[in-house]
């Protein structure tokens, strides 16, 4: 799960395949090239594991003045991370109503950190390093760490990590590509708006974000004998109640491309990739009349994919 401590002002932390639909005027046979609605939803009820394959890429980029961005940098050693690259074989369940475990059971870690490169092996079992190695026990919590989360029937989400912020819930939800579903059954080719508040924000502030999420219902094709939806979406969001009295200006954004494929009848998640940003800016003028000046930019993708 992505964890993400405060930093400065935000802080370091294809072609449709036609489905027949019963036609009620004739009996109920099936007229052939009608596309049947559907209304797909999350699975919130105790499942079994599903084997998936995971991948997840980060990258940091810290630009502006020399003395903020140093300083920026100074605050944790998470802020090093020039790119990680974390691929996984586990599995993927819901343990209980609305809640959601992706466990690790092997994976490898590659990491570009302070310009140097490193790389780890994990097997689940494996201890954590010891304290004294900050960079491994780093390495480890990427390898090891799966993901719990809360995620209702609608798409609503939320991590179990209570430390979580604003920047790291919006991530998630490129990451994981978590969608907001429908209020009505859709036919192939749709579009649907949601417009959502988020439930993260920095420790002792009031900022959250306000995420609009544009979705197209891509495809709906039968596979297995079962119906099948693709959603796709572009996610954007903007930091609400987060005006820093120090800043002449400051923002943070973020913005998103998710795609997700959902069995309509169990709501069971096949596949899903997300990639996109969050972005922080920062501006004001220092005593000796500097500008000053600094953006945090956090680039995210996801991918997940059931054997």
């Amino acid at each position: 799960m992505i964890r993400l401590a405060p930093v400065a002002l935000f802080l370091c932390q294809a072609g449709g395949l036609a489905l027949t639909c019963p036609d009620r005027s004739r009996g109920g046979e099936a007229q052939e090239g009608r596309v049947e609605g559907v209304k797909p939803k999350y699975a919130t009820e105790k499942s079994g594991k599903d084997k998936v394959f995971t991948e997840m890429t980060m990258g940091i980029k810290i630009e502006g003045s020399d003395v903020m961005a140093n300083f920026v940098r100074s605050m944790h050693p998470f802020l090093s991370i020039e790119r990680m690259v974390a691929r996984a074989g586990g599995t993927r369940q819901v343990t209980g109503p609305k809640k959601v475990r992706v466990e690790n059971d092997e994976a490898r870690v590659e990491l570009r950190y302070d310009d140097e490169n490193h790389e780890y092996d994990y097997t689940k079992g494996d201890p954590m390093p010891g304290a004294q190695d900050k960079l491994k026990q780093m390495l480890f919590f990427f390898a090891a760490g799966g993901k719990n989360y809360s995620l209702s029937a609608e798409g609503e989400y939320k991590s179990d990590d209570a430390t979580q912020d604003h920047n790291g819930e919006a991530m998630d939800l490129i990451a994981n590509a978590i969608t907001r579903m429908p209020d009505k059954p859709v036919k192939e080719g749709d579009t649907y708006v949601k417009e959502f508040t988020g439930l993260r924000s920095e420790k002792n502030k009031k900022g959250k974000f306000a995420f609009k999420q544009s979705v197209k219902v891509e495809k709906i094709e039968e596979k297995d004998g079962k119906r099948v939806v693709t959603l796709a979406s572009d996610l954007t969001g903007e930091l609400k109640d987060a005006k820093d009295p120090s800043a002449e200006e400051n923002w943070t954004k973020c913005e998103g491309k998710t795609k997700t494929r959902i069995e309509v009848e169990t709501g069971r998640v096949l596949y899903s990739e997300g990639s996109g940003k969050v972005t922080g800016y920062f501006r004001n003028t220092a005593e000796n009349g500097a500008r000053q000046e600094l953006t945090l930019t956090f680039s995210i993708s996801g991918k997940l994919e059931v054997k």
